[in-house]
């Protein structure tokens, strides 16, 4: 799997599928979401990812930590997680989910980053389907 990122564009693309995703904006930190964009097929389809850095995993491992101490645990777990869900359109996820966290990574080195993609039918919430790549 070739998955190439063009700085100038903020955009990762798999090159044998084309699929790529682009960083359109964030929002403010404390909201912890950003705007990308999946291209597939020669479509723009816009969707949000919403981001954590671990913090309920710490919640469930030390529920008795104080505020300070949960996010000194978070500091030291070093992963920042990304998660999309319900995007309006077909495409292959594990390549989705690649190509995403190839964009998302660049520039956090000292992090681990991994992308998530969730369906629901909104109808159906027993349905979630939950792909995952961790890095």
């Amino acid at each position: 799997m070739t998955i190439v990122f063009d700085p100038e564009r903020r955009r990762s693309t798999h090159v044998e599928s084309s699929l790529a995703v682009q960083w359109v904006r964030d929002e403010p930190p404390m909201e912890r979401r950003t705007h990308f964009k999946l291209i597939v097929d020669g479509n723009e389809v816009p969707f949000e990812g919403s981001y954590d850095y671990g913090d309920s995993k710490i919640k469930e491992r030390f529920p008795d930590a104080d505020a300070l101490e949960r996010d000194r645990l978070v500091t030291a777990l070093g992963e920042k997680n990304f998660k999309a869900v319900n995007i309006g359109c077909e495409f292959d996820k594990e390549i989705f989910l690649e190509t995403w966290r190839n964009l998302v990574s660049q520039g956090l080195k000292s992090f681990r980053v991994s992308t998530y993609y969730i369906e629901v039918n909104r109808a159906d919430p027993a349905s979630e389907r939950v792909w995952r790549c961790e890095g």
